[in-house]
């Protein structure tokens, strides 16, 4: 059994996994497997092939790939990252003292700012991503608490993750990542931003750049999943005196959210 399991998904955007392999290949720690899940057979080399019929979403391929993996740890990363030499190493000296953590790995874009590092919600389910976009020299770099991972890079103990019965195979795209801290958090483990471990985010997406289209596709995706999250998670209690505002106020778009 390998110490950690890199889980990646690379159903969209495969041109970008070559990338994302080269910098594991140069990755000071070692003792790790790569699961690829993927819908073809065209893949091959130092991973495990997990081949799926059909994209049922990110929660349904994260969830195949842990079922292939033998770690005792779990690393999420999205095909258009990529990782400094280091990285694995950061992750992994945390992670074993942070046994009750679920970590997230700073995410910074190609023009040098960051890209994430956590996020929060609101009342009405609507995501927030701690300082997307500002200069790293500008912000304190620091380990803090945080309500949820961007799932592009987030590990945990096999432990957890099996605790929690992993993603809610229902997140087609979104909140999927949201939904797996908040539970986490309830049954009282921490979110942390890990600042020290960092990951580079190309970001080329899944959806397609033409901003009408890309909007009407975020807007159905999210907001569906948005009213799923809220309706599964919170209690009458809390629902009731908001009702109006869940359906009819839309305070993002999300383009904060990818």
């Amino acid at each position: 059994m390998v110490k950690l399991s890199i889980i990646v998904v690379n159903v969209k955007g495969k041109e970008n996994l070559p990338r994302l392999i080269s910098s594991l290949n140069r990755s000071t720690y070692k003792d790790f497997e790569l699961i690829v899940v993927d819908d073809s057979n065209s893949i091959s080399g130092n991973l495990k092939l997990v081949n799926i019929t059909k994209d049922l979403g990110l929660a349904y391929c994260r969830n195949k790939g842990v079922e292939a993996s033998s770690g005792k740890f779990l690393l999420f990363l999205d095909n258009d990252t990529e990782l400094t030499e280091d990285t694995l190493e950061k992750f992994i000296g945390f992670i074993e003292k942070n046994t009750d953590s679920i970590a997230q790995l700073k995410l910074i874009r190609d023009d040098g700012r960051i890209d994430a590092a956590g996020g929060v919600i609101d009342e009405l389910g609507y995501p927030f991503e701690l300082f997307k976009g500002e200069d790293l020299k500008e912000i304190d770099e620091i380990d803090h608490n945080i309500l949820y991972a961007k799932g592009a890079a987030i590990g945990m103990s096999r432990e957890i993750f099996s605790e929690l019965n992993g993603f809610d195979n229902e997140y087609f795209y979104g909140y999927d990542e949201t939904d797996l801290c908040y539970r986490a958090i309830k049954k009282g483990k921490r979110i942390v931003y890990l600042s020290s471990a960092t990951v580079f985010h190309h970001e080329h997406g899944s959806f397609s750049k033409f901003t009408k289209e890309r909007e009407k596709r975020l807007v159905y995706y999210l907001e569906s999943r948005r009213l799923y999250f809220i309706f599964k998670n919170f209690d009458s209690s809390f629902l009731i005196p908001r009702i109006h505002k869940i359906f009819y106020f839309r305070k993002y778009t999300y383009r904060h959210y990818i």
